[in-house]
């Protein structure tokens, strides 16, 4: 549990760290840049970062998962991905005078060839990385991530203060991939190899599709219902639906990211030493469900303050869609490591399948929720996420030997925790009347209150979570 307890830490504080730089780099950037510079820089962004989810292929991932890695599998890795990569990027290259032409914005041709250059690099970057996350390295992972992010804040502002105007977002955006380039040319993981081979690419390749596959259904998830609403509403039925989803997304996503890049790794090295990966799987998600189910309890009953935080007053409508979707959230994320842990054990196929069932009901559910409303669509979810739950117990039942009463069990304490934590949300509303207080009082007060009933409840349970944080502290303190 100690590698566990560093990895999580060191990978929080990476995304924390970029997340954060990112988010202030944006508060200058909007402050000193022009809305159709940011508009133009957004246009060639946009579709480069959706060409940018298909350059590995599940290659990665691969890498994690085997049992073993000579220097031939990791060749023909580098190979794969170098194939797939430096096609992509010359494409880009090429497509940006279509996309400049269609858009009647010479720039973005420009902006696109800049761009590009992650994507020749690109396989020198995933490849270590890869390498670091299998053996737990994630302290070294933090060094390169917080070093790239730091270039590229820097790099962003100095051009943008240099006059150099939209064209400092695309270098500054460079300047990531650049850093990790350079950092891993001086220092690689002993296992890299930098001559690729193209054979024995056929079992990444099938992997790969499939991982696809299912990274794309769970993408569409989120995405669909925009264009579906889209099609039989108007752009502000999908504006407050996306903002109400969109926001329980970035609050979900903002505890998650940190533990999601641990998880994989972690479970595949518990299959490899011959671990019970049932009993692994059970501590990730309850360690996990600590923190991650209170808090969108809590976002379900204080919507409204925190999306006018957010968002401002406009956007009101869409905090009872997000009571709701809340609900969705907590089956979804109550077995977020479930792909992970599907790819661990092969059963990729199984994986596609979680993915898919779910979507393939969710969709025509919100073709025939549409006329009762949006709050009506929200529900379409939270049934969608009640099949997700059922099925997703079911295949992991099959695939590593999950109990399923034992998986319920586990999580009695995180029930706990969500009841204390929304009652007390709920009683504070009842007495200090959240929505007609300006917004950051209210966030403020339960900023202050909630995080003190939670940890106690943890305290009261003697929650694994608890423990952990017990540890850490008691580690800080004699050093």
């Amino acid at each position: 549990m100690v590698s566990i307890r560093g990895a999580v830490i060191y990978s929080f504080s990476a995304r924390f760290a970029m997340r954060f730089l990112g988010l202030g780099t944006t508060m200058v950037v909007a402050r000193l840049l022009t809305p159709e510079e940011i508009g133009t820089y957004a246009i060639a962004s946009a579709i480069v970062m959706v060409m940018a989810e298909f350059r590995m292929l599940g290659a990665s991932a691969y890498l994690i998962r085997e049992s073993e890695i000579g220097p031939e599998k990791v060749r023909a890795t580098l190979g794969l991905t170098i194939l797939i990569s430096w096609t992509l990027g010359l494409g880009i290259l090429i497509g940006g005078f279509p996309v400049a032409n269609f858009y009647q914005l010479p720039p973005i041709a420009g902006i696109f060839a800049i761009l590009s250059i992650s994507f020749f690099i690109a396989p020198y970057i995933s490849i270590p990385m890869t390498l670091l996350a299998r053996e737990m390295l994630f302290k070294a992972q933090f060094r390169v991530m917080f070093t790239s992010s730091v270039m590229s804040a820097i790099t962003t502002v100095s051009l943008i203060l240099a006059g150099c105007g939209f064209w400092s977002l695309a270098i500054g955006q460079l300047a990531t991939p650049l850093t990790q380039f350079l950092i891993f040319c001086w220092r690689s993981p002993a296992s890299m190899q930098l001559k690729p081979s193209f054979h024995g690419m056929k079992p990444i390749i099938g992997f790969g599709i499939l991982n696809s596959i299912s990274l794309l259904i769970r993408k569409a998830t989120v995405t669909v219902p925009d264009l579906i609403i889209g099609k039989l509403g108007t752009t502000g039925d999908v504006a407050m639906f996306s903002r109400g989803l969109g926001f329980l997304e970035f609050v979900s996503q903002t505890l998650v990211m940190g533990a999601q890049p641990v998880a994989f790794p972690y479970l595949t090295k518990t299959r490899r030493e011959g671990g019970n990966m049932a009993t692994a799987y059970i501590q990730s998600s309850v360690l996990l469900g600590a923190v991650v189910i209170p808090v969108l309890g809590v976002a379900s009953l204080a919507s409204q303050p925190a999306i006018r935080l957010f968002f401002g007053d406009q956007w009101d409508a869409a905090a009872p869609i997000a009571s709701v979707l809340a609900i969705w959230a907590i089956f979804r994320y109550s077995h977020w490591f479930a792909r992970d842990a599907l790819m661990a054990v092969g059963r990729e196929g199984l994986m596609v399948i979680r993915e898919a069932v779910p979507f393939a009901i969710l969709v025509p559910m919100i073709i025939w929720s549409y006329p009762q409303g949006l709050q009506a669509i929200a529900k379409a979810f939270v049934v969608a996420g009640s099949v997700d739950f059922i099925l997703t117990s079911i295949l992991l039942r099959y695939a590593i030997r999950l109990q399923i009463h034992r998986f319920l069990l586990a999580h009695w304490s995180n029930l706990v925790t969500l009841v204390t934590c929304t009652g007390a949300t709920w009683l504070i509303d009842k007495q200090m009347h959240l929505d007609t207080m300006p917004a950051w009082q209210a966030i403020g007060l339960l900023a202050l209150i909630i995080p003190l009933v939670w940890i106690g409840t943890l305290a009261i349970c003697r929650h694994t979570l608890y423990r952990e944080i017990a540890k850490i502290i008691v580690s800080r303190v004699k050093s």
